[in-house]
Parts: C-alpha cells; structure tokens; sequence
C-alpha cells in the first residue's frame, strides 16, 4: 500500500516552498496568539476564532522547523499537516465545548497537552537530525545556533513563565517570546533561501555490490594514503581504472558505503583536508596559498577557495591567519 503524501503547493510560475507556505501560516497564529493574549475579551465576538487560530502555534512552527531542515522532496507524508490540524480542532472543541460532558473536554486537553509537547520537541531536534560528519561548517553552526535558540526559547516561554509567580509583566512574557520567535523564525527562512538544502534524492533501486565495504576501504586507501585526490581533474573512471573495478560499482560504493553525495564532493573533502593539513604545518608557511591549491590537486584558486570554505566556513587564508594567532 502506497504511503499517503502530499504534493508541494503550486504557485503560478513554479512551486510555492514550504518555507513560505508554513511561514505564512506561523505568522498568522503568532499574530493571533498576540492579539488573544493582550486583548482577549477586548476582541468581542471575533475573541474565540482569534484564540483558536492562536492555538496551533507550536503546530505551525513544527511544520515550518521540517520544511526548513528536511531536504525538499516532491511528496511529504500527511501525517504531520493532520496532526497540526487536530491540533487546532482540539483548541476549537475546548473553547466551544459548552454543554458537553465533563470528561470528553478533559480529555481533548490532555490529548492537546500531549501533542504540543510533542511537537515542540520535535521541532527543537529536528536540526540536529540532519549533522553528520561531512555536514558543512556553515550548515553545522545554522543547524546548531537554531537548535539552541528554539530550546532557549522553550525554557523562557514554557518552563519558566508557566511556573514563576505573577507579577504585572506576566500577561506580556510569552507575547513578548512569541514575537521573538517571529522574528527568528524569519531570520532562518532568509538563511535557507541564500543557502537552500539539496533535494533529497530517490532511493536507489541498483543493489550494492557485494565487495562494496572493501572496495570502499580501498577507496579511501587510495584516496588519504596514495593522495590520488592530487591528481587534476580526477575522474571516476581513473579511480575505477586503478580498482580494476566497473565504474558503477564506484559509485555506489561513493555514495553509498562512503557516505558522499557524489564523486566530485568526495574527491574535494579529501583534498580540503590535505590542505588543511598543510595550513597548519609551519614548515609550509613560506607556500603560497595557490601553491597548495595546486599541490592539492585544484585546478586553480577559485574552486578552491569555494570548496574550503563550504567544507570549513572559512577561506584558506583566514584558516591559516587564525592558526597563526594560536
């Protein structure tokens, strides 16, 4: 049986991103979170579908925190937008559940209590999901200045102003964090719109081969210990060539055993990091930095300094500045 999903949403011209789709609709639960708290009654009759547009906050933002570190697929699961919507279907059920039986609204709110909950945790780890070893240094400090603030903000709005005494600034804590939440949730869809994610790729359908972890190990052998990374405008098929494997079978064994998204990415790393190595090496302090690039195998100084910096969050000359400062 297929699995439910759901398509991108279509915008004139393309495909309307997630970020802004769920973005749209944090903003709009934050201002109605806002208005229900500080005005309340204030609102007259508009007061309740204000409050119940406000409910779902942390609902919105789970979508918003997945649409901002899950690479872009063509189809998402269903299951996450029906359970904001519950969520919101909860919140409207308690504020109109005049007349029903005492436990059918206790019960809905500590089915919403539990959701919320849930959903909050979700969002603060889900930019720790994606870290791996070869994750960029840029990326790595998003992911982890992200994950910090949401988990700051979770202390300060939840643990914190639920449970310190009252006082007369009270009433404005958790608008005053709701806003700033706005306001950082902003920020990291501005990142990702300068810095956006690769799709995510379709699961492969060719098997490994069966030697697959020690053709890889043979990989890397020749790769750190043979420095063949060195050698310009390295190919797949010079690699396979000294396998005496198929090329295929090279690149599976890349993207698969290794861990790289291609061949290219994979040959880069190793040469970033024999760069590295020889920034840090006094006895190289006299090399030029277009020297090493060549000796690393870079064609010339730009790709260089490009793959140095996605893979480090530096350029080499400032890498090897701040060595010297040590």
């Amino acid at each position: 049986m297929r699995a439910i999903g759901l398509t991108a949403t279509e915008r004139p011209g393309g495909r309307w991103p997630e970020t802004y789709l769920y973005g749209g609709l944090f903003t709009a639960a934050i201002a109605a979170f806002c208005l229900a708290q500080l005005l309340g009654q204030r609102l007259g009759p508009a007061s309740g579908l204000v409050a119940i547009a406000g409910d779902a906050t942390c609902g919105w933002s789970w979508l918003l925190v997945r649409a901002l570190f899950q690479p872009p697929r063509s189809q998402r699961a269903a299951w996450p937008l029906l359970l904001v919507l519950t969520l919101v279907a909860i919140g409207a059920l308690l504020r109109t559940s005049i007349g029903l039986a005492a436990p059918l609204p206790r019960m809905a709110e500590n089915l919403g209590g539990l959701i919320s909950s849930a959903m909050l945790l979700m969002a603060a780890l889900e930019p720790l999901k994606g870290l791996t070893p070869r994750t960029s240094h840029p990326e790595r400090r998003f992911r982890l200045t992200f994950a910090a603030g949401y988990a700051a903000m979770l202390v300060v709005a939840v643990l914190w102003a639920d449970g310190a005494p009252p006082g007369p600034w009270s009433p404005l804590i958790k608008p005053a964090c709701a806003l700033a939440a706005l306001v950082g949730m902003g920020a990291a869809i501005a990142y990702r719109r300068r810095h956006p994610l690769e799709p995510a790729r379709a699961a492969r359908q060719a098997p490994l081969p069966a030697n697959a972890e020690d053709l890889a190990q043979a990989i890397r052998r020749l790769m750190a210990n043979e420095a063949l990374y060195a050698q310009p405008n390295l190919r797949v098929a010079d690699l396979a060539r000294r396998l005496g494997e198929p090329e295929y079978k090279v690149t599976q064994c890349v993207t698969g055993p290794l861990g790289f998204p291609n061949f290219s990415q994979m040959t880069n790393h190793f040469r970033i990091e024999e760069a590295k190595r020889r920034l840090t090496d006094p006895a190289c302090d006299h090399l030029p930095i277009l020297t090493l690039s060549y000796d690393c195998g870079f064609g010339s100084i730009g790709p260089f300094n490009r793959a140095f910096k996605a893979q480090t969050g530096m350029t080499p000359q400032a890498f090897r500045k701040g060595r010297r400062a040590v």
